[in-house]
């Protein structure tokens, strides 16, 4: 299992997904903010660069063919903490989001995904963030 720990409001969290789910190019994302999680801010960003859908499809095919994805809302999920306590992840856990990583059959943690490694970040006025899909393919 992939499990994605996040929040509805994370933008990044919403970056990934997309990424994981072969989307590229250009990015909608309707997001709420962690200090008024019910007020709703939509952006578009655009990738400037190599948004290869070649990469995107492959990214895409392997993430569905290995691994069941679990999405916990930190925020909301009540016994999200407890999952990272019984799934061995929470000495690992930076407390902040997204936190992604990787079980076993059992639910035991194997690894963690290294958002910053294979993060993109532009320190310009079009942030935009993505993930490097080769990179992450990789892991």
């Amino acid at each position: 299992m992939l499990v994605e720990v996040g929040a509805e409001w994370c933008i990044w969290c919403h970056v990934f997904d997309a990424h994981i789910n072969g989307d590229r190019g250009r990015f909608r994302y309707t997001y709420g903010a962690p200090e008024e999680p019910d007020v709703r801010d939509t952006r578009t960003f655009t990738e400037h660069d190599d948004p290869d859908i070649a990469k995107a499809d492959a990214l895409r095919e392997f993430v569905a063919s290995h691994f069941v994805i679990v999405h916990i809302d930190i925020q909301h999920a009540p016994r999200s903490y407890e999952v990272l306590e019984l799934s061995g992840a929470a000495d690992r856990f930076p407390d902040a989001v997204p936190f992604i990583y990787v079980v076993d059959s059992n639910g035991t943690f194997i690894a963690e995904f290294d958002g910053v490694t294979d993060g993109k970040r532009r320190d310009t006025w079009d942030w935009y963030r993505g993930y490097d899909r080769i990179g992450m393919l990789a892991r």
